[in-house]
């Protein structure tokens, strides 16, 4: 009839109650649930950022040895096999003077008068570039550091002496270097180029 309270029974009322709430079961997968979903996505931004460190320090070191090989090599191929010859080369030095053209009179080079010269220092780990007066004197100087291998060798694997480059008639650079990349990973790059040298 109109008006009318209808009673729900007491064991009913509970059934429909206990239906609608979550247990204490469910509500710990729901979290762990998400607690799995948290840790991968996090795991994944962290591979993310290491990979990205890992690339971004991989080009650099790669630019900075190609910059300092096209230094060095730009430089030697303007001089002559005697001229560095006669300067005492070695597996850490070589010195030179540019040829800057040819003596009509004697067909002969002529070459500046200021000396470039590269050093290796294993103990700074650097690669010196020094323009040099016949004094001696130092002019300018520039460095390339972070690099971890004598770079010169008269072939692959032999160091540079005195008449090692005039019996190979070329000279190989090796630019090796390394960089960290978070305290604990090494990464290391490495050029070799053979150059030859023109002859008197």
């Amino acid at each position: 009839r109109r008006g009318a309270v209808i009673e729900i029974p007491n064991y009913q009322r509970l059934s429909l109650n206990k239906s609608s709430a979550f247990t204490l079961f469910e509500l710990l997968i729901v979290a762990l649930i998400l607690c799995i979903i948290l840790s991968s996505v996090f795991l994944t931004l962290n591979i993310g950022h290491l990979s990205f460190s890992i690339s971004s320090a991989k080009l650099r070191l790669q630019s900075h040895v190609r910059l300092t090989m096209d230094q060095l090599i730009r430089d030697v191929r303007d001089t002559n096999l005697l001229e560095i010859n006669s300067n005492n080369p070695s597996i850490d030095h070589i010195k030179f003077r540019k040829v800057t053209g040819i003596d009509d009179a004697t067909g002969s080079y002529t070459l500046d008068t200021d000396y470039i010269e590269y050093s290796y220092s294993n103990v700074l780990n650097e690669l010196s570039r020094n323009i040099v007066d016949a004094s001696g004197t130092i002019l300018r100087s520039s460095s390339f550091g972070n690099i971890v291998q004598s770079p010169f060798y008269s072939a692959l694997g032999t160091p540079l002496t005195d008449n090692g480059v005039l019996a190979s008639k070329s000279l190989v650079v090796v630019i090796a270097s390394q960089k960290k990349v978070k305290d604990s990973l090494l990464l290391n790059f490495s050029l070799t180029e053979e150059v030859k040298i023109r002859n008197e």
